[in-house]
C-alpha cells in the first residue's frame, strides 16, 4: 500500500542527511515493485536524491540493496550509492533507503527510439563488466554477504535447481511435468562443472532495471542499473540467460544485440547451458508469479511460463 508523503516527511528525510538541506519538491518515479520517489533538494553541495521504501519482509534487503552497491563503484555506466539506510521508523512507518539520484529513464521507456538496438549491445557490454567482477564462493547475497556459500558452481546449481522443483510442486504445479523437467535438467548438470568462477550476478537484468539518455549528439545511451534486491554470486551464463529470457520477453529485438555486446562465452557448449539455466529462470519465474497469485492462465504470466516449460520438456 502506497504512503501518504508529503513534502514535511520529505523534509525530515533530508535533513537526516544534512541539516542544512531543504527539500523543494518530489515526485513518485516509475516502474518497480518497491515505492520510490526523487527529491529535489537545495542547499550547500546539494543534488537530487531517490528515497527508496522497502516493504516489512526480507528485513535485510535495504543492507543487501548498500552492499551490493558498493560492490560496484566506479561502474560506467553508473549505480546508485546509498546514503543512508534508516529502520527507526521514526521518520516513516517503514524502513527506507536514501540514494543518489541517476539521469535517465527506464530503458523500456526507449523501445520506440532508432537506438534501441545500440542500448541493447550497450546492455550487453555492461553485463560484460559485472560479470568481471569476481566472488569468493557460490550463492545467494543477502545483508551480511554470501548466504551459505558453496565451492563450486555445480554443488551449488544443483541446490537450487532441487529448491526451484521442490517450490514448483508446492505450489501446485503439475506433478508430471515437474518430474520431466528435473529429469531435463539432471541430464545437463554435466554442464555446470565448465564455471569459470563465481562472478556478481544482477540477476534483475531487464529494461526496467537499465536507465537510458538521449546524449548530446542524440544517440541513446545508457545511463545508470539500478536495483540489486536479486543479486547472487553465481556463474556469469545464469545471470546471462536470465538476462536474455527477460529482455526478450519485453523486446524480441534485444537478444542478437546483447550477445553482440556480451562478446564471446566462455563455455565448451554455450547454447546447452544456456538453455539449462532458462530451464531454471522460466520455473521460478512460474513460481514467484503463482506465490503472487498471478492469474495462473494469464499468457504473460503463469501460463505462458508453463507453455513454455512444456516446450522445453518434449
Amino acid at each position: 500500500m502506497a504512503l501518504n508523503l508529503d513534502l514535511e516527511t520529505m523534509q525530515r528525510v533530508v535533513r537526516s542527511l544534512d541539516p542544512s538541506w531543504r527539500a523543494e519538491g518530489f515526485g513518485r518515479l516509475e516502474g518497480g515493485s518497491t515505492e520510490v520517489c526523487r527529491i529535489d533538494v537545495a542547499g550547500a553541495g546539494a543534488q537530487p536524491l531517490v528515497l527508496k521504501i522497502y516493504p516489512d519482509e526480507p528485513a535485510w534487503l535495504p543492507a543487501k540493496e548498500a552492499l551490493a552497491a558498493g560492490w560496484l563503484k566506479g561502474l560506467v555506466p553508473a549505480v546508485p550509492r546509498w546514503l543512508r539506510v534508516d529502520a527507526s521508523r521514526a521518520i516513516l512507518p517503514r524502513r527506507f533507503a536514501v540514494l543518489t539520484w541517476l539521469p535517465g529513464r527506464p530503458l523500456r521507456h526507449w523501445l520506440r527510439d532508432p537506438g534501441i538496438g545500440s542500448a541493447y549491445r550497450q546492455t550487453g557490454e555492461l553485463l560484460r563488466r559485472l560479470h568481471a567482477i569476481p566472488m569468493q564462493a557460490y550463492g545467494y547475497i543477502r545483508g551480511d554477504g554470501i548466504e551459505t556459500p558453496r565451492a563450486t558452481n555445480a554443488e551449488y546449481m544443483a541446490g537450487a535447481f532441487e529448491d526451484v522443483f521442490r517450490r514448483f510442486r508446492d505450489l501446485g504445479g503439475d506433478a508430471d511435468l515437474g518430474r520431466r523437467l528435473e529429469r531435463l535438467a539432471g541430464e545437463s548438470f554435466d554442464l555446470l562443472t565448465e564455471s569459470s568462477g563465481p562472478v556478481f550476478c544482477h540477476d534483475d537484468f531487464h529494461q526496467g532495471n537499465l536507465l537510458a539518455l538521449l546524449g548530446p549528439d542524440g544517440d541513446l545511451r545508457l545511463s545508470g542499473l539500478i536495483d540489486f534486491g536479486n543479486a547472487r554470486a553465481a556463474d556469469g551464463l545464469f545471470d546471462l540467460a536470465k538476462a536474455l529470457f527477460c529482455c526478450a520477453h519485453e523486446d524480441g529485438r534485444s537478444r542478437q544485440p546483447l550477445l553482440d555486446g556480451y562478446g564471446p562465452i566462455d563455455h565448451p557448449e554455450p547454447e546447452r547451458a544456456l538453455r539449462l539455466y532458462t530451464l531454471f529462470h522460466r520455473a521460478s519465474m512460474w513460481c514467484w508469479l503463482t506465490r503472487l497469485g498471478h492469474e495462473a492462465a494469464a499468457e504473460d504470466g503463469p501460463g505462458g511460463l508453463l507453455r513454455d516449460l512444456r516446450e522445453m520438456a518434449r
